[in-house]
């Protein structure tokens, strides 16, 4: 039977690698998968995020519990939402991307990739030339805001002469980029729901689900995080907003739910050319790309979806086998 203690990482030979897909706040399923993978013990040698999947795997990379991480989505709300999508007078994007930059940094600091406890890369998409550009050095918080990048919404980042914006564009789930880090076995999670779910969800008009605030107990919570929280004051805008009442999507749902449809599309044909081991699809469907505020949810459907593959984890593990992945 396979350990719920992890195995030592350097005395296995095959390394197994993570990599999680975008899909903005449907991205908060990440972490479910993360707490059974980590409470089931199964070691992870390499984890590869494109756009949410990148914000929370760098997260897990860093040496933050799940269950750390799972508390920092629990303490987002409707008005820190609110607040991370305040615009910005700018004509490359309607949100500079500062608000989510701090917030980004008030987990992690100012480190850079290289300084994570596990070997990490951030997808990301050339605007120019359209390429897939892997980011496994320098800035953490500069890679990561190029792969969260959402063209139309986040103004597009500087990186080495390029203009990057969310990987999604090219690689919504990073398959490939973790067997070319050295994975003999991935496991992939997608969170992108089919098309035609996208649009029954469109026609919801009133919200009846809610997250529950967790009680701040992670020293990382309590310090970094703690701090920006309690200081970042609500501005009117959001409080406008949030008193708002609405029949329809608004303009960030609406090209959110866009780029969703498009990524969706791109992972089915990225998943049939490079297979993963194991793919682990959370059924997010009912939760709306902008709605972080519904972590709660999220995580349940991830967790559930990864109990439901665990089995065929752990047996592929105690029974060692040619990979599958990687065709």
């Amino acid at each position: 039977m396979l350990s719920r203690k992890k195995m030592n990482r350097e005395s296995r030979t095959r390394k197994i690698g993570l990599a999680l897909g975008s899909g903005a706040a449907r991205g908060l399923a990440h972490i479910g998968v993360l707490k059974v993978l980590d409470r089931e013990g199964i070691p992870i040698d390499f984890v590869a995020g494109t756009s949410a999947g990148a914000l929370i795997g760098a997260l897990y990379a860093a040496g933050i519990s799940p269950m750390e991480i799972e508390e920092i989505a629990l303490n987002i709300d409707r008005r820190k939402t609110i607040s991370f999508f305040t615009p910005t007078i700018s004509s490359s994007g309607l949100v500079d991307g500062s608000r989510i930059e701090k917030f980004i940094e008030s987990i992690l600091g100012r480190q850079n990739i290289g300084d994570l406890k596990i070997p990490f890369a951030a997808v990301a998409t050339d605007l120019q030339t359209g390429e897939e550009i892997v980011i496994t050095e320098g800035s953490l918080i500069t890679a990561l805001r190029a792969s969260i990048s959402i063209p139309g919404i986040f103004t597009p980042v500087k990186y080495k002469g390029r203009l990057l914006v969310d990987g999604g564009l090219v690689n919504p789930v990073p398959v490939s980029t973790t067997f070319n880090m050295g994975a003999d076995i991935v496991i992939a999670v997608n969170v992108l729901p089919p098309p035609q779910k996208n649009i029954q969800n469109l026609r919801i008009k009133k919200e009846t689900r809610t997250t529950k605030i967790g009680k701040i107990n992670s020293k990382v919570v309590n310090t970094r995080l703690g701090k920006y929280l309690v200081s970042m004051k609500p501005i009117a805008y959001a409080k406008k907003l949030v008193k708002k009442k609405t029949s329809g999507p608004n303009m960030f749902s609406l090209i959110l739910h866009s780029i969703a449809i498009t990524n969706y599309q791109i992972a089915a044909l990225q998943l049939t050319r490079h297979k993963p081991d194991f793919l682990i699809n959370p059924e997010v469907e009912f939760i709306r790309p902008h709605e972080f505020f519904r972590g709660e949810e999220a995580i349940s459907a991830g967790e559930k979806a990864a109990l439901a593959v665990l089995p065929e984890i752990k047996d592929r593990l105690e029974n060692p086998v040619k990979p599958l992945g990687g065709e």
